[in-house]
């Protein structure tokens, strides 16, 4: 039907041929260059008394472009060692990266102290176009500033980095990626192949897959409880020494979130906890299974799952983009047509999805690990909304374009309820409780697994504090969180005790609590979905500036321009109360089917 299906591997040689090649050997030398300027601009402490707003103007104009330059380089050598964890080159281009980026991340640490020193925050920044939307960004600089150690410090904390937490986290991904078993004779299945097998229709298969890979993490428990505690040990005496109060804290401020809008999420999820149960026990109920699921039953199909071909899902999510606009359909067709997308799960490559930028070539890859499922066909829709968010973003400066993790899934969100609603509106009855499932798959996830992992990280960097915890702990802190989050609905006997081991966002040493930002998204992006659906004129003009917003203002002056606020329950109701009309739907058709 079209040129689509020539390739589903992604083409990264249109960013760079090869880590030999000039044109990567060029981009990592004006890179240093950048980095070297910098250093001399930060120097020159004559021109910073006389006329900071020159000096501040000069100053981020130069680690814009330098942080612009390690963005691509450092994209591009993680897609290629994503999507095959034993490439040596890729590795090694990360390991050298990582130990490159030290330098950058020296020069942010000394701009951001001279921000703190500064009586005031420079408001004219001559030189610089859009100067005044710098005035949140300069002003977060010096509150980071405020928070650093001494410079000595900071400096030694950065050259620990590589070879403390970042190397805790590549010994998770590397680990994960090529665990593999035996299954029906000759064959073998990958950790992230047995994990897309709760997704099967036949309950002896999930419980198979489910058990071996019980099985696999518990080969591997021993040097992923390393990993984790020498993650969570490095955050902690980090955060302690930079006086956060804990790395909550340190997260909430990294989500430019405040205490206040905190709370209100938290107790929103507390509250409608029974929601999510009452479509789980729907959902037991339906497969014949009493009231309660094992935690393999958690994905599995209800209704009359649609299989979905690659094609069909390119084309579904282009059709449902251009509900909202051509020029966002048109921008789907692109990513496919270029080969943004890495599309199937291999030996060798990471789990899960995500979408990658590089700044300076102005586009977006995204790796996929697609299976046929409905759910696989969303997280396209999703993916390609992060590359939207980009886009949108592409020729702001690096400054203006760093937006924190809550606001982060907005566009993706968003997207995927585009596809959603484009596909339920089409289906057929059986079909329409196959793509509700999906849909209240997905929010349960977001809501009640993010919610344990929450109660488990909290818990984790508590007993952290003051010793190792083994394998077995980490095991017994992660059923405890599941059995609070998903309360009795999920069989005591049945849960996923390894799920520490299984998610690599407890390794990110610098994005401590890496879980309730995505909750926060789903519910933002539902509010925003409302506002689309109430009035569709001119909307999009809106999103996209909503989107530039991001990368400038904290979560609650982004709400704002939405016309949400944030820091009130009743919004974020809003979102559970778009759930719970679909678990009451839910409800209905399971008893009919």
């Amino acid at each position: 039907m079209s040129s689509f299906d020539r390739d589903t591997s992604w083409d990264l040689g249109s960013i760079f041929e090869d880590f030999s090649r000039p044109p990567y050997r060029q981009a990592l030398e004006n890179y240093h260059t950048s980095v070297e300027k910098a250093k001399l601009l930060l120097d020159d402490q004559v021109t910073l008394r006389k006329d900071p707003e020159g000096w501040t103007a000069s100053v981020i104009e130069v680690l814009d472009e330098a942080s612009d330059l390690f963005e691509e380089l450092y994209s591009y050598a993680y897609t290629r060692f994503s999507s095959d964890t034993n490439d040596r080159e890729a590795l090694n281009a990360l390991g050298k990266l990582e130990e490159q980026a030290l330098p950058l991340k020296q020069v942010w640490t000394r701009f951001q102290r001279a921000m703190a020193s500064m009586e005031t925050i420079p408001v004219r920044l001559p030189g610089l176009e859009q100067a005044e939307a710098y005035a949140f960004v300069l002003g977060e600089a010096a509150e980071l500033g405020r928070r650093q150690m001494p410079l000595d410090m900071e400096d030694l904390a950065a050259d620990l980095s590589r070879p403390g937490g970042d190397a805790w986290s590549r010994l998770q991904e590397s680990i994960s990626a090529n665990l593999d078993t035996e299954w029906d004779g000759n064959r073998r299945k990958t950790v992230t192949e047995l994990r897309a097998l709760a997704h099967d229709c036949d309950r002896s298969v999930r419980e198979r897959a489910y058990r071996a890979e019980l099985g696999l993490w518990k080969q591997a428990e021993l040097p992923l409880s390393y990993a984790l505690n020498g993650v969570k040990g490095f955050s902690v005496i980090l955060n302690r020494r930079r006086g956060y109060s804990d790395t909550l804290e340190r997260s909430r401020i990294q989500s430019r979130l405040s205490e206040k809008s905190f709370h209100a999420l938290m107790k929103t999820i507390e509250s409608s906890l029974p929601v999510f149960r009452r479509y789980l026990a729907a959902k037991a109920s339906f497969l014949g299974l009493g009231k309660k699921l094992a935690f393999y039953d958690l994905f599995a199909p209800v209704g009359k799952p649609q299989e979905w071909g690659y094609q069909e899902a390119k084309e579904a999510v282009i059709s449902a983009y251009r509900h909202l606009s051509p020029e966002y359909a048109d921008f789907a067709e692109r990513a496919f047509r270029e080969r943004w997308i890495d599309v199937y799960p291999s030996k060798g490559k990471v789990g899960g999805a995500y979408c990658i930028s590089f700044p300076r070539s102005g586009v977006s890859r995204v790796l996929t690990n697609f299976d046929g499922t409905l759910g696989a066909a969303s997280t396209l829709a999703h993916e390609l909304g992060h590359a939207w968010h980009h886009h949108v973003l592409r020729n702001m400066p690096a400054s203006l374009r760093s937006y924190p993790m809550t606001l982060a899934e907005t566009a993706s969100i968003f997207s995927e309820q585009l596809f959603f609603q484009s596909v339920r509106s089409q289906a057929e009855t059986g079909n329409e409780l196959s793509a509700l499932e999906s849909f209240l798959q997905d929010t349960t996830q977001v809501v009640v697994d993010i919610y344990s992992r929450y109660l488990f990280e909290s818990a984790l960097f508590e007993r952290r504090k003051d010793h190792e915890c083994s394998p077995e702990e980490l095991n017994e802190l992660m059923l405890d969180a599941q059995s609070k989050a998903y309360g009795p609905v999920l069989d005591r006997e049945k849960r996923h005790p390894y799920m520490w081991a299984v998610k690599g966002h407890y390794y990110n040493q610098d994005l401590g609590f890496y879980n309730f930002p995505y909750a926060f998204g789903l519910l933002f992006g539902l509010g925003l979905f409302q506002r689309y659906q109430q009035s569709p004129e001119n909307f999009f003009s809106t999103y996209n500036q909503l989107l530039v917003m991001t990368g400038r203002a904290p979560a609650e002056a982004v709400a704002e321009a939405a016309g949400f606020d944030i820091t009130k329950q009743n919004f974020w109701m809003q979102g559970i109360g778009t759930i719970e009309d679909a678990v009451r739907r839910y409800e209905a058709l399971s008893k009919k089917g």
